[in-house]
């Protein structure tokens, strides 16, 4: 593309240092190629702000009335840079950047450094991977241990020459071209119409996404996982659902087999999907009271949130939805404690598949006030006693037996077997 003595003044340059790079024309485009390479997470953060060249893209990442990024995408995303920051250039797309020109690779010992240009940000710009360009960011600014960028790598694709009639068309193509997942399958062949047609019209429904791309807070993932907490055929008061977290394809083949079994785990514990849904929400609704009542009373606000420098009960959490109990809270209880605490309440599961028969022993709203109290200090404890990380509490199985055992206790002390 020829560029004049005035566009070149407005030329906006790039140096990136990355590893490698590679490119080749595009063919049945003239003088058009298209570049490769990878780019660190915290190279990316210091010198590719691309926040002026966001214009051709058409999918805009979600954010809440706070500005904080929202959705199971951006989600999904940031649990990978938290969780497993070596494997992120094997599970994303990466960045596609539409550039006015690619410049020069200079090789180095350890990959080398590329110079590329932007000048209209309506034909120049990121196209696709705008989430990821955005989640990334984000946690740059937020997460507890942005120290794990140094391990990713993002993966960054360079067009150059393209007509600037087809940028809309490429973008919107690309935006449409993303992988399909297993949960989205698994939609796609009416696995999820059962739990569907029981949330329908009960509060929180419209908050499940069922596939990719879907709006909603929760992913149907974490649905399942929660119906999955409950399966007594797999677990009991020994074996414990810590295998679960973080585990998506072994919970959703688990899930799928279930399904498919006759009698069906699953079909038991699904028309009490929403009965757990707001369990879940109880439970993080009466977190905060339970550890002022401890002794020495737990300060849950001024604890580190699952983001750098937001605390718990932070202004960022006022008004945090409970969307299955239809009100909100305060503040914004860590996943890990609410997993571990939402498990145990299977002990107060009358289970017999044979017979169809799953009911609760005691009601919830009734067993829900006589439990909580122990089972934050439990969660407190491993907190304070093991220095755990609040999240990581659900991989512990050691914390799910204390918690199982806990309601199992309450509900001898009850009369109740």
């Amino acid at each position: 593309m020829a560029v004049s003595d005035a566009q070149r003044s407005a030329l906006v340059e790039f140096l990136v240092h990355v590893d490698d790079f590679r490119s080749h024309r595009i063919p049945g485009l003239t003088n058009s190629k298209v570049g490769s390479c990878f780019i660190r997470g915290d190279e990316l953060i210091k010198h590719l702000d691309l926040d002026k060249w966001l214009a051709v893209n058409p999918r805009v990442p979600t954010r809440s009335a706070k500005e904080v990024l929202t959705g199971h995408v951006v989600r999904g995303i940031q649990d990978t840079l938290r969780e497993a920051p070596s494997d992120f250039a094997l599970k994303n797309q990466g960045l596609y950047l539409l550039v006015a020109s690619i410049g020069e690779y200079e090789r180095q010992r350890d990959g080398g450094r590329l110079r590329f240009t932007m000048l209209d940000p309506f034909s120049h710009g990121l196209c696709n991977g705008g989430h990821t360009y955005a989640a990334v960011r984000e946690y740059a600014e937020r997460a507890e241990n942005p120290q794990t960028l140094e391990e990713v790598w993002i993966r960054l694709h360079l067009f150059e020459g393209i007509d600037p009639d087809k940028v809309p068309a490429m973008a919107e193509g690309l935006n449409r071209s993303r992988q399909v997942d297993d949960p989205s399958l698994m939609n796609l062949e009416g696995q999820f119409a059962d739990i569907r047609k029981t949330l329908q019209g009960k509060p929180g429904h419209k908050e499940i996404a069922y596939r990719q791309g879907d709006p909603g807070n929760y992913y149907i993932t974490e649905i399942i996982r929660a119906i999955m907490f409950f399966n007594s055929e797999r677990f009991n008061g020994r074996k414990h659902p810590n295998t679960l977290y973080r585990q998506q394809k072994q919970m959703l083949d688990a899930f799928r087999d279930d399904a498919e079994k006759r009698p069906s785990p699953i079909s038991l514990i699904v028309p009490h999907v929403h009965e757990i849904l707001v369990l879940m929400d109880m439970i993080a609704q009466a977190t905060p009271a339970a550890c002022k009542r401890l002794k020495p009373p737990f300060e849950l606000g001024r604890m580190k949130g699952e983001k750098s420098g937001v605390r718990a009960g932070s202004a960022e959490h006022k008004d945090t939805p409970l969307f299955f109990l239809g009100t909100t809270m305060d503040h914004k209880i860590h996943t890990g404690w609410l997993l571990v605490m939402l498990a145990a309440f299977r002990a107060n599961v009358r289970w017999d598949l044979a017979k169809g028969k799953f009911t609760w022993k005691s009601p919830l709203e009734e067993l829900l006030p006589k439990v909580i109290d122990g089972l934050v200090a439990i969660c407190v404890q491993e907190y304070r006693d093991n220095k755990s990380k609040p999240d990581e509490i659900a991989r512990n199985p050691a914390v799910y037996d204390r918690c199982y055992k806990e309601i199992e206790l309450e509900l001898l002390r009850s009369g109740i077997r």
